[in-house]
């Protein structure tokens, strides 16, 4: 997003960071009322779009899958965010039991914070190896992806891909994306209180500016509202 502030440093094999402040308002790399576009690996093949600011997918519709048009996708924009996917994959977490936590295979809870901060790591390193760094990363919160029946393992990997981006990276703030009944659904309605980035599920660009009016479903500010014509389009709210 902002690269002067976004850097990773890669040093024998190890991740360096520092961390940046938290921001709760809309930063200035977003211009509210302007128009926004997101991108990922179903776009490679896309016109790029004529539009100073951008979201691109650093992970390819999956935790642990890349976007392999990650790298071209992000010179479309002067002013790039990434994005990464989630989800729990329960008879995958073992293999991540050890860490960050040291967890039991029967602790559901800690195996899935495991699974996120892994997901999370992955999603950072692949965008680092490309060059590619942003001060704005959004959590992608959708049904499609695996998910538990259990609201507070879906939760905790959520908290642990959330917490992995923040620990990796040099950002302004992690956000969530979503449409808000499938967030609550996945998470039993949790307000972690993150920027926010409303899907509408339509094509009209009014629906999206009245949803800035909307309760939030992070209970986070609404920063962005998305619609789709040829591509995913995103209001910046005021």
């Amino acid at each position: 997003m902002i690269r002067r502030i976004s850097a990773l440093l890669l040093i024998s094999g190890t991740l360096w960071l520092v961390h940046a402040p938290r921001i709760a308002a809309l930063p200035q790399s977003y211009e509210g009322g302007s128009t926004s576009y997101d991108v990922s690996w179903p776009n490679c093949k896309a016109t790029p779009p004529t539009a100073v600011a951008g979201i691109v997918g650093a992970t390819g519709g999956l935790n642990f899958a890349k976007n392999p048009c990650l790298a071209a996708e992000a010179t479309w924009f002067s002013n790039t965010s990434l994005y990464s996917n989630t989800g729990y994959k329960a008879v995958a977490a073992p293999a991540y039991a050890g860490w960050p936590k040291r967890c039991s295979l029967d602790d559901q809870k800690c195996l899935a914070y495991n699974w996120g901060y892994n997901a999370g790591r992955y999603a950072v390193t692949y965008a680092a190896s490309h060059g590619v760094h942003a001060g704005i990363w959004w959590l992608d919160v959708e049904t499609v992806n695996s998910w538990s029946d259990v609201v507070r393992y879906n939760r905790a990997s959520i908290q642990g891909t959330y917490d992995a981006i923040k620990h990796y990276t040099v950002v302004a703030a992690v956000g969530v994306y979503a449409y808000p009944s499938q967030w609550d659904q996945l998470t039993g309605s949790w307000r972690p209180g993150w920027p926010a980035w409303a899907a509408t599920g339509t094509n009209d660009r009014s629906t999206a500016i009245q949803a800035c009016q909307e309760s939030s479903f992070s209970g986070g500010a609404i920063w962005l509202t998305q619609y789709t014509r040829r591509l995913d389009e995103d209001y910046v709210c005021p």
